[in-house]
């Protein structure tokens, strides 16, 4: 048994290595299984459920043995079977890597190897070898070429006859196509010489297509078009950018904006520009006008008035609660309630309280008296008061005695070129543009509709508009068509599609090729293919490079199609992306044992039964399955299926083409039906649809196009049925036959004549003339001699007219067609020496005297002594006898070689003086003298000003007027004149001795009248100034030498000297009453007072009173009528016992000795004997036997000069003089009042600076304000002073931080700053002399000395003593509106750089809140003008702070805060009331009421001690103390009267600790223990 089993195992092995054999996964697929193998499987897994009888082993095992044998050979098959199938498949491996076989290429298709095919008419093509063969057709006449202008060309041959005409012979037919030029919109074209393609227009030798646009050579201004072959020029439309533009430049033609052009003259931007309005300031600032009203000079009165014809107000008139009073009129309002009667005077107003008058709207007698009032729509308005009616924004009402009057509101001018009237609003506003009658926001961009060559900005209500900035072309002759800004390249039309310049496109009817639009011209050359990705691709419209689909074998197949070899039946081929994979067929297994395989096919068949079938006509039947045709009917197939025939007819597929014919059974592309008639492919025929037009025939598809006309070959062809002719002439629209003469259109002396389509035009010929200047007549072509032209004058046959080269002295006449000219003839002489004259003719024009020749109408002396005038006349001398004129002088004098006698003058000061002359005397530069009839009268000069800005140089007495000019008229040096209605006052016009002629102006000094008697004085008549005496005055004769006489003006004294009277004007003290209440007494000459004003202390005292300076007992002060007189008591020196002090009383000037106190604390604490500590700055202590002894350091007296005052620098206790300081303020919402006194109000939340050393940069002081949503209004927030590295800001609260930290007050950086607190106040105190005052909340005063004047800038102005010119930004320049001012001075953010930041803008709260709100505003403000500060209204004016209260009140809105912004504005007149030394007593119970510690025993003290009464300097005099302290006066709690403070305490002086002055070394040098009190004054 273990031959059968161990021959079994191998079998087995070797039927598994045939399932997992190589060949099985390849090429035709084996059956997984053998039938036969299946049944061993089989009976392997049922052996072992049969056990075998154990005695007879050789019988079960015999069959199995046998069915072994047959698998064996089985096997032995398979593996044979399984060699032949690797051995195909690695043929058919072999075969996909070889290329595929060989085809060609040819009428947008592939062709097979052997195919033929013919591409046109005459050739005939085959495929060889992959390459196409073609050669003509033999036999066709027609197919051996062409013949064109005598030159032979072959059949399929393409020439060019000229450079544009590209022909094509084919089957003995030429094509022949001109170039694709554009299609011309004009009736007249014109093809330039070496181009192919026409144009339009033509000038100069430049040629323009029709639209195009270009500037006139020559003329900048023209514009011209070319338009239908016509040249069309127009001007150029230049957009108004500015009002007055510069002339253009050269070359160019709009007027420019960076000049301006007015009155016929150029300015430059910048360069002043006269407006005729002496009170305006006028210059050029890029094509636009700027006027600024001139500075006014600071007036002496409070409410000056304004004069029609003068620019700044003057103290003749009085301005009042907006009205305008003459000088001494009176006049009633109501205030507050209270009627009050008003007077006018000098520019001062004066009121005072009285009773009401009856007024038309009182009540009965028996009710109390009203005021009157006015009713006007129901609503009650007090007398004076001024409104807005509600609805009404353009009218302003005011009642006056009752009745309302209302007008209309007069706008000034808007301080922009375009401003905004916003619906509701009466006058423009520049916070926005209207443009063009559009409305443009500020900072908007936009495109002028009229000129759209131009882009524009909206700024601060002004358009400035630039020229856009055209991008580079790329052609040579861009265009520009109506209403295009930028030229651009011409646009290429080709097939009635149009492709712009530089764009690259498939031609539209051949997209075989590729076009590019360049310069208007379209250039087309075939498309370039591009290498195919793919092994087989389809072949597209031009290339064979489509890869969504394969050709192989001569046809096309789609993506993913199976299809069979066209060699190889037994293969089966697949179109994958353009590549063809083929392999072969699997044939399917068979139900026979022994099947055939067919001649012809790939698969074996099991054999059929041999039965056929019969078909008629046919001799032999049809096999089975068997395809055939039906004979007559080849369009059906027919199938033989045991014995049995099924026929169908065949699908036709749809055809590939547009116009296929008729084949057999289906349509066929080998040809075209088309209009009804066939054609064979590639057959050229007329359309007979179209004139003009043929069509060919290709591959069943027909295609039409105009019939291609050869180019004429001459300039002006005529038009034939297609093509033009050269056997005509079309000339200007109008058609000619060849040889035939015209007259040319254009020239009616030219004629013309066509020949072979030229046209050839020459002037009619005329005959020769004999004259000179021939004339040609109107309508004629020749001139004629019948008359003449010369030098474009015409004149007839015998006419004289002068000559147009010489018309003054010749003449021509015109003799048969020539001009002939002579000279005029000369008059005689009629002197004996003539001149020559006009056209060389003697003229009588001098005269010769004395051996002198003189010009005809001179004069000139007569002979020496003979006293004569001489004049000289037509060459004639005429002389008369001089007249003296009569002297009415007493005192004439004939000088020697005069001939008429002069009256003496005065003599003065060892000179004559001219009689009516007037000088300055050398010894009093600022005196007038005049000479009088021998009287000289000298007297200090008064002067006037006549004009806006007076200057006054160093060695002027009057101010001066810098032009020589007054109402217009402009005065030449010397001249005189009026300036007003005074007599007195008078002005001349005086040369200077560097720069213009500069007018001054003073009161005319009156003579003295010596020796005239009263009752001879006579007054001074209308239009003169002084009284005139009617005798003669007396003289200064030698006898009254040296003697002194009264004249009748008591204010001069005469003396007689040098024979001439000098009369002196002498002096009158400065009195201290009001100008109204001094008179001055008959006979006298200065005025007096019945009383004295101490302006200090605001108190009268009577004549010959005497009082003691409240300030410094130490000077004593009379009164004499008026002028107060004052001297500097002294006293003696004092020397006490040791251990005395010296003490001052109260009212006393000087000091006496007091014993000291027995006994001695010190502040509870105990202090060891001989210890030393400092107190402050000026006090130390020490301990010596149970005494506290203090030493306070005395400073020097303190005398500063009237330009300085007062300062204290950091870290000393002593003040020094600095020039005398100015102070600036931002308080409100907030409001600036600068250095100089203007009031501005900038609404800015961002920071800026206040106020900055722009010159020496020693400080600079920002403020960082904060929009707290009130109607858009800011407020101050903090204060930041930059001195040198130090950065300090002032935060709310009173919070202090230097450079970032936090710091507690006081605190001293010597010797840079000090900071204190006082009161509420924060004061710091800067080495410059810099001060600045914080209250904590919105409120900053900044102080800096004199000498900073001229060097500050920033939101305080320029410190230069004009208000006028605050409003300077960085630039220097002066900025128009508030909101610009304050906008140019903003700095980077330094407080928080994230928050939101708004620029400032105009803004008027009250009018957003409405009349109510400002009426009630208005009632609340009224306590600035009311009684708790009328001692202040006379130094600081309240309007420009009553103002600022009503803007605050309004923007704060009612509630809680509009109380506090009432209490702000009221605080900073009141700060600017102490700083002029009034301290008003404003606050009430219930008016700003501020608390204090009552408890600790403070009082509130609007204005207490700066430096108020401590333990440690209570022995120091008031005077003294108060001299030395130069911090400033501000409202905080204070001790009262009588009491000191101590530990934040105020108690009795009684109660301080024992303190005794020495005047030892200063207590700097004292150490410090670490217990003081700090900080202690």
């Amino acid at each position: 048994m273990a031959g059968p089993l161990a021959g079994l195992l191998p079998l087995v092995l070797q039927l598994s290595s045939l399932a997992l054999a190589p060949g099985t996964g390849r090429g035709r697929a084996v059956p997984r299984e053998h039938p036969r193998l299946a049944d061993i499987h089989d009976y392997q897994q049922q052996a072992p459920a049969h056990s075998a009888p154990a005695g007879a082993p050789q019988e079960q095992w015999r069959p199995l043995e046998e069915q072994l044998g047959k698998l064996e050979a089985e096997v032995t098959e398979l593996r044979e079977q399984n060699k032949e199938l690797q051995e195909r498949v690695r043929q058919l491996e072999s075969c996909e890597c070889r290329p595929a076989s060989s085809q060609c290429w040819g009428l947008g298709r592939a062709w097979p190897e052997g195919a033929r095919w013919e591409p046109d008419a005459c050739t005939a093509c085959i495929c060889q070898d992959g390459a196409a063969h073609c050669d003509p057709k033999p036999g066709l006449p027609n197919c051996r070429g062409c013949h064109q202008d005598g030159q032979a060309y072959g059949n399929g041959e393409t020439f060019s006859p000229d450079a544009c005409t590209t022909c094509h012979c084919l089957a003995g037919t030429v094509q022949c196509q001109g170039p694709s030029c554009s299609e011309l919109n004009c009736l007249e074209s014109y093809t330039p010489p070496g181009e192919c393609c026409p144009v339009c227009c033509t000038e100069g030798g430049s040629h323009w297509e029709h639209g195009q646009e270009w500037t006139a050579p020559g003329d900048p201004c023209q514009i011209c078009q070319c338009l239908e072959g016509h040249i069309q020029c127009r001007q150029r439309e230049c957009a108004s950018l500015c009002p007055y533009p510069a002339r253009p430049l050269p070359g160019t033609c709009c007027p420019m904006c960076d000049g301006c052009f007015l009155n016929g003259r150029e300015y430059r931007s910048g360069e002043p520009i006269g407006s005729g309005d002496p009170c305006s300031h006028c210059h050029c600032a890029n094509g636009s006008v700027q006027c600024e009203p001139l500075p006014c000079p600071p007036v002496s009165c409070r409410h000056p008035g304004r004069i029609p014809g003068q620019c700044c107000p003057v103290c003749d008139g009085c301005e009042y609660q907006r009205h305008q009073y003459q000088s001494g009129e009176t006049f009633r309002l109501q205030e507050s309630g209270r009627c009050v009667r008003c007077s006018c005077w000098a520019g001062e107003v004066s009121c005072e309280e009285q009773e009401c008058p009856v007024a038309p709207c009182s009540l009965p007698d028996s009710g109390p008296q009203l005021c009157p009032a006015c009713v006007l729509d129901g609503e009650e308005f007090a007398e004076g008061v001024q409104w807005e009616p509600d609805g009404q924004p353009c009218t302003a009402c005011s009642c006056q005695d009752g009745v309302p009057m209302c007008r209309a509101v007069l706008c000034s001018p808007a301080p922009c070129q375009h401003p905004t009237q916003h619906p509701g609003a009466c006058c423009p506003s520049c916070d926005s543009c209207t443009y063009h009658g559009q409305v443009y926001a500020n900072g908007q961009n936009f495109t002028d509709a009229d000129s759209p060559c131009h882009t524009c900005l909206c700024e601060d209500g002004t358009v400035r508009c630039s020229l856009v900035n055209c991008p580079p072309t790329t052609c040579a002759r861009p265009q520009s068509g109506p209403g295009q800004c930028c030229p651009k390249c011409p646009d290429c039309v080709l097939e009635e599609q149009v492709f712009v310049d530089g764009e690259s496109f498939p031609h539209p009817r051949d997209l075989c090729q590729e076009c590019q639009c360049r310069e208007g011209h379209a250039l087309c050359q075939p498309r370039a293919c591009p290498r195919a990705s793919c092994a087989h691709p389809l072949p597209g419209p031009c290339c064979q490079s489509d890869c969504n689909g394969c050709a192989f074998g001569g046809k096309e197949y789609p993506n993913g199609a199976d299809f069979p070899h066209p060699s190889d039946p037994c293969r089966l081929c697949r179109c994958l992306s353009g590549n063809v994979q083929c392999l072969a067929r699997r044939c399917p297994p068979l139900p026979c044992r022994e099947p055939v395989l067919p001649p012809g096919e790939c698969c074996p068949q099991c054999p059929a039964p041999s039965s056929g079938c019969p078909w008629p006509g046919g001799a032999v039947p049809a096999r089975h399955q068997e395809h055939f045709s039906p004979p007559g009917d080849p369009c059906r197939r027919c199938l033989c299926l045991d014995g049995s025939v099924s026929c169908q007819r065949l699908p036709c597929p749809p055809a590939p083409c547009a116009h296929p014919r008729q084949g057999p059974c289906c349509p066929s592309c080998d040809g075209c039906l088309y209009q009804g008639k066939e054609f064979a492919s590639g057959e050229r025929f007329p359309s007979p649809t179209a004139v003009c037009h043929v069509c060919l025939c290709w591959e069943g598809s027909v295609s039409c196009e105009p019939r291609a006309c050869a180019l004429a070959q001459c300039p002006f062809p005529a038009r034939s049925n297609c093509c033009p002719t050269c056997d005509g002439c079309e000339y200007l629209g109008e058609s000619y036959l060849s040889s035939q003469e015209f007259q040319d259109p254009r020239e009616p002396c030219s004629l013309c004549t066509c020949l072979g389509g030229f046209v050839t035009c020459s002037h009619r010929p005329c005959e020769p003339l004999g004259c000179s200047h021939p004339l040609t007549p109107p309508g004629h072509c020749c001139p004629t001699c019948q008359g003449c032209l010369y030098h474009g004058v015409t004149a007839a046959p015998g006419e004289t007219l002068p000559d147009p080269l010489d018309p003054t002295c010749t003449l021509c006449t015109c003799q048969e067609g020539s001009m002939r000219c002579q000279k005029k003839p000369c008059p005689p002489a009629l002197c004996s020496n003539p001149s020559p004259g006009p056209c060389s003719c003697p003229v009588c024009h001098s005269c010769l005297s004395q051996g002198r020749e003189h010009r005809d109408g001179e004069e000139f002396e007569g002979p020496p002594g003979s006293c004569e005038r001489c004049r000289c006349q037509a060459g004639q001398v005429s002389c008369v006898r001089l007249q003296c004129p009569p002297l009415s002088c007493p005192l004439q004098v004939t000088e020697q070689g005069n001939c008429c006698s002069r009256c003496r003058g005065c003599l003065a000061h060892g000179e004559e003086h001219p009689e009516g002359s007037s000088w300055e005397p050398p010894d009093s530069p600022c005196s007038s003298c005049t000479c009088h009839e021998g009287v000289v009268t000298c007297a200090r000069v008064q002067c006037v000003s006549s004009c806006a800005q007076p200057h006054q140089g160093p060695g002027d007495c009057c101010p001066r007027c810098s032009d020589c000019e007054h109402k217009g008229r402009k005065y030449e040096p010397g001249e005189s004149f009026q300036p007003g209605a005074d007599p007195c006052e008078v002005c001349i016009c005086q040369l200077q001795p560097e720069g213009p002629p500069s007018l001054r102006c003073h009161r005319q000094q009156c003579p003295s009248l010596v020796g005239c008697p009263a009752s001879q004085l006579l007054p001074p008549g209308p239009q003169h100034c002084c009284p005139t005496c009617a005798q003669a005055l007396s003289n200064c004769t030698e006898g009254l030498l040296g003697s002194e006489l009264a004249p009748p003006d008591p204010c001069y004294t005469c003396q007689c000297q040098d024979l001439t009277w000098l009369c002196i004007h002498r002096a009158c003290p400065d009195l201290s009453c009001p100008w109204w209440e001094r008179h001055t007494p008959p006979g006298s000459c200065c005025p007096v007072c019945r009383e004295c004003v101490v302006e200090a202390e605001g108190r009268r005292v009577a004549d010959g009173e005497s009082w003691r300076d409240p300030s410094n007992a130490c000077i004593a002060c009379t009164c004499h009528r008026g002028h107060v007189e004052c001297h500097l008591e002294e006293c003696q020196a004092l020397s006490c016992p040791y251990g005395w002090v010296k003490v001052l009383e109260a009212g006393r000037c000087c000091e006496r000795c007091q014993a000291p106190a027995q006994s001695c604390t010190y502040q509870g604490r105990e202090v060891a004997s001989g210890e030393r500590w400092a107190v402050d700055a000026c006090t130390s202590c020490s301990c010596v036997a149970g005494t506290v002894r203090c030493q306070s350091q005395r400073c020097a007296p303190l005398s500063c000069g009237p330009d300085k005052a007062p300062a204290l620098s950091p870290g000393s206790c002593c003040p020094r003089c600095l020039p005398r300081p100015a102070s600036c303020m931002a308080f409100g919402d907030p409001h600036y009042r600068t250095f100089d006194g203007r009031l501005l109000h900038f609404q800015g939340s961002c920071s800026y600076v206040l106020a900055r050393d722009c010159r020496g940069g020693d400080f600079s002081v920002h403020v960082t304000n904060d929009d707290r949503g009130r109607s858009g209004v800011a407020w101050t927030q903090e204060v930041t002073v930059l001195l040198e590295d130090v950065a300090v800001r002032l935060l709310q609260g009173g919070a202090v931080t230097v450079d970032g930290r936090p710091v507690a007050l006081p605190l001293l950086r010597e010797p840079l700053l000090y900071v204190e607190l006082r009161g509420r106040t924060v004061i710091l105190h800067a080495q410059p002399g810099l001060q600045v005052l914080w209250d904590g909340q919105s409120q900053v005063e900044v102080s800096v000395p004199g000498s900073y004047r001229g060097r500050i800038c920033g939101l305080c102005g320029d410190f230069n003593g004009f208000a006028q010119d605050d409003l300077r930004g960085p630039e220097g320049l002066l900025l128009s509106t508030e909101a610009a001012f304050g906008n140019s001075w903003q700095v980077p953010e330094g407080l928080r750089p994230g928050r939101p930041c708004s620029k400032g803008r105009e803004v008027d709260p009250c009018r957003a809140a409405g009349y109510r709100a400002r009426r009630e505003a208005n009632a609340r403000c009224g306590v600035l003008k009311s009684s708790p500060f009328n001692r202040c209204h006379a130094v600081v004016p309240p309007e420009p702070f009553f103002a600022a209260c009503v803007y605050d009140l309004c923007a704060c809105g009612p509630g809680s805060s509009a109380d506090a912004c009432l209490c702000d504005a009221l605080e900073a007149y009141a700060s600017h009331c102490r700083r002029a030394g009034v301290m008003p007593a404003w606050r009430g119970p219930t008016l700003c009421v501020v608390g204090c510690p009552l408890d600790r025993g403070f009082v509130f003290d609007e204005c207490g001690p700066p430096c108020p009464r401590t333990c440690f300097n209570r022995h120091i005099p008031l005077g003294e103390l108060a001299a030395h302290c130069v911090r400033p006066c501000v409202p905080g709690c204070r001790c009262p009267a009588g009491l000191v403070e101590h530990e934040a305490h105020c108690i009795s002086p009684k109660a301080c600790p024992p303190v005794l002055l020495t005047r030892d070394q200063p207590p700097s040098a004292l150490p410090s223990p670490s217990w003081e009190l700090q900080g202690a004054t």
